[in-house]
């Protein structure tokens, strides 16, 4: 049996709908950027099953198993981390490993359906079905860009093509954890490219990290004239990694003397960061990596000092030495523990401006943030001013930043980046407006689907964040919510340890003992059920009868107290405070274990509190 019949099988013996799915997925065989007629190929089938009331999707061979080393041997890594490499792949099928992958069982559609698409509309479980042509243009994603909660900024297609011998990508970080480990790989395809790339040619530096805020973008130059595949990666620690997207660059023309970047910055990356703050720099005056200037012109850049620190600036270009530059750059930290670093370009090309900070009281030097400066002789050339639209796109943006609509914000936010307006601070302001909006909203949606899981995730993001202070109301909502609902588990663990078939033994009573009617009726006015469903024995024992996700233990373990009202809490309490649980449990022990949990909820301070308060008032 394959897994996805076996699966079948093992959800029907289970009671469970479950259909086989057939599509296309993009698996070991797939290479990024395949023509249609290549993914059609690649055929596979999945299950859909029925839980919850609605049909989701489960993937069981990837959920199971996985292909590792599996290469076509077309490709050569040729640049990692800015450093140089000229590492030959081998072919090879790879070989099948065991691992669990949980992503795979009941995994969200629409993310889904970029990795595998079913080939009958329907079972892509989607609004808006992809076809052969989406599935196949797409950028080749992996569930670690999910659990990232990274998003492509610019065009999310599988094949790009370059201008001038430059291509970039941008994506938007929204998992503060997640900020300051993205880096890549940049493979060179010999097959596929009109010549294979020149022994003498050493690619190193020639991709640029920039950083953004929580934005990067991985500007790419090519020098010469191919076939190349980037990969981002996201770090797991210093030697292990995740790739989380693929992009097959397609470079037909390229400038002449194409040049590197000044120096190698590592994962650090161009412009300030989240690890710029760490290394005690916060505020930049400069939010972009890359500042453009003109002959002869000094540029001035300013941070706020937050620590008791030193600080080292150097200025780097290619074929000079930082020591050539030394007096091209200086530094001071003012009476106001501003730092200001002064640069005096000497002639036109590219400069690196390298910051580091070094804690008195660790001695450890970081490099806290770096530049690249782009100089050219046409000191008399203005920018072009902007239009009336452009300026209106800015003010809207401005405007949508004071506010609280997070999807104004993000219509905004798109509407200047896709003009690339020049950021004077106000882009770099909407995007931190965004992100704390969007941990905002994030907090809200968890309190509103009170699942402990969703909750724990909600706030472990908001106070790993630089919002953390501004969003303490909200994270501590959630944070009450959660132990709230740690206890009412808890207070229902009695309940979840019974049988079904214990449960069915109170069904049975034709005419139960009074303690056990009041305590099964108390049960289901807690539970919300309608008192023209429990208003005798006969419907009590009709809502009792009830199997699946109605049945009385699924709804206890599903029950939460959040919208209970003082006047559902006395009714209850009346019907149960004339009983102990010893007395219950004599005439029913599992009507005691309903009474038990009855007692922990009803004289919760929480719910007493508001009881008595509402009785105050009348």
């Amino acid at each position: 049996m394959t897994f996805c019949y076996l699966f079948a099988r093992l959800c029907r013996e289970a009671d469970i709908p479950c259909v086989v799915i057939e599509g296309l997925a993009k698996a070991a065989g797939y290479e990024v950027g395949d023509s249609e007629n290549l993914v059609s190929q690649q055929t596979n089938r999945w299950n859909g099953v029925y839980v919850d009331g609605e049909w989701r999707l489960v993937f069981p061979l990837w959920a199971y198993s996985a292909v590792s080393g599996h290469t076509t041997g077309k490709y050569t890594l040729v640049e990692s981390k800015g450093g140089a490499a000229r590492e030959k792949e081998e072919q090879s099928s790879g070989v099948n490993i065991t691992q669990l992958n949980e992503y795979y069982f009941i995994p969200d559609p629409d993310e889904f359906v970029t990795m595998a698409m079913a080939t009958d509309p329907k079972w892509q479980l989607i609004n808006d079905p992809y076809d052969i042509k989406k599935f196949t243009e797409i950028a080749h994603v992996r569930p670690t860009y999910f659990h990232g909660d990274v998003k492509i900024l610019t065009e999310n297609k599988a094949c790009l093509h370059s201008k001038h011998g430059e291509i970039s990508i941008g994506f938007k970080t929204v998992n503060t954890k997640w900020c300051g480990v993205l880096s890549y790989l940049l493979f060179y395809n010999d097959h596929e490219s009109v010549n294979p790339l020149a022994k003498d040619l050493q690619l190193e530096r020639y991709i640029m990290m920039e950083r953004r805020s929580s934005m990067w973008i991985f500007h790419t130059r090519c020098p010469s004239v191919g076939v190349y595949k980037l990969t981002i990666t996201c770090a797991q620690s210093e030697d292990a990694f995740f790739r989380i997207c693929n992009f097959k660059l397609i470079c037909n023309e390229v400038k002449e003397r194409i040049q590197p970047l000044p120096c190698q910055v590592g994962t650090a990356g161009w412009g300030p960061s989240k690890d710029t703050s760490k290394a005690g720099l916060t505020s930049p005056s400069q939010s972009k990596g890359v500042v453009h200037t003109s002959g002869g012109r000094d540029l001035k850049f300013v941070f706020a000092v937050i620590k008791d620190l030193t600080v080292r600036t150097e200025l780097v270009q290619n074929g000079k030495t930082s020591e050539d530059l030394r007096a091209c750059v200086s530094h001071a930290i003012d009476v106001k523990s501003k730092l200001n670093v002064a640069v005096n370009v000497p002639a036109p090309g590219e400069y690196a401006l390298r910051i580091h900070t070094t804690d008195t009281k660790t001695s450890e030097e970081i490099n806290a943030c770096n530049y690249l400066i782009s100089s050219d002789q046409q000191s008399q050339k203005k920018k072009k001013p902007e239009n009336k639209m452009e300026k209106q796109v800015r003010e809207t943006m401005k405007k949508a930043t004071e506010g609280a609509d997070y999807t104004a914000l993000t219509t905004a936010i798109d509407a200047f980046t896709q003009l690339d307006l020049e950021d004077r601070g106000d882009l770099t302001a909407a995007l931190n407006r965004q992100t704390c909006l969007q941990l905002r909203r994030d907090l809200r949606d968890s309190i509103l689907r009170q699942n402990v899981g969703v909750l724990n995730a909600a706030i472990d993001k908001a106070k790993s964040s630089d919002y953390e202070e501004l969003l303490r109301p909200k994270i501590e909502e959630a944070e009450e919510l959660r132990d709230h609902l740690a206890k009412l588990h808890k207070f229902a663990h009695g309940v979840l340890q019974l049988k079904q078939q214990t449960v069915s033994e109170l069904h049975r009573y034709q005419t139960p003992p009074v303690p056990v009617h009041d305590v099964m009726l108390a049960t289901y006015i807690m539970l919300g059920e309608p008192r023209e469903n429990v208003k005798d024995w006969k419907s009590i024992q009709g809502v009792l009868g009830k199997l699946g996700k109605r049945s009385l233990i699924s709804r206890v373990r599903e029950f939460d107290t959040v919208h209970l009202t003082p006047d559902v809490i006395d009714e209850v309490d009346g019907l149960i405070n004339s009983y102990n649980e010893e007395m219950v449990c004599l005439r029913s022990p599992a009507a005691a274990t309903f009474h038990t949990w009855l007692t922990h909820i009803v004289q919760h301070p929480r719910y007493s509190r508001a009881s008595d308060h509402l009785r105050s008032l009348h």
